[in-house]
């Protein structure tokens, strides 16, 4: 958990003291401020829980990813139309209202992300991306609407 967050819930550990002469001198060398901050990094390490840093990093990758593949969408119709052969038809619509709705998730997404950022709560940044993918999940595609 971040610094500066309070926790609201409380729970106990015993240690011998040998383990915790270990794990105090581990907390210093890794420049850690309690014995607690280095159980909650072996917790994160031992479940796979990216670090805020780490999980920053991966979904951004994954956002621009999705910017990437709407701004060739975008050049493609950009030349289309410079050549003279663009036709706005129905399927073109589509994609410009697809692409529209997805800068707008993306936007609000970036916001919620700075929110979380800002209160410094790795828990919230979860639940913003466990929303976003809820909305990924029930997002038609251009290609199935007009299949319906």
């Amino acid at each position: 958990m971040p610094q500066g967050v309070p926790k609201s819930v409380t729970t106990t550990m015993r240690f011998d003291e040998d383990e915790l002469a270990f794990l105090k001198q581990r907390s210093k060398a890794m420049q850690l401020r309690s014995v607690t901050g280095l159980v909650r990094v072996c917790i994160r390490i031992a479940f796979g829980i990216p670090s805020k840093e780490e999980f920053r990093t991966q979904q951004f990758k994954e956002h621009l990813a999705q910017l990437v593949g709407m701004a060739n969408n975008l050049n493609q119709m950009t030349r289309a139309a410079n050549a003279g052969k663009f036709r706005l038809n129905k399927r073109a619509e589509d994609q410009l209202a697809a692409m529209k709705d997805e800068v707008r998730e993306l936007r609000r997404l970036i916001e919620d992300y700075s929110d979380a950022a800002h209160e410094r709560s790795f828990t919230r940044a979860l639940e913003i991306e466990r929303l976003a993918e809820k909305q990924r999940a029930s997002r038609v595609s251009p290609k199935v609407k007009a299949r319906a």
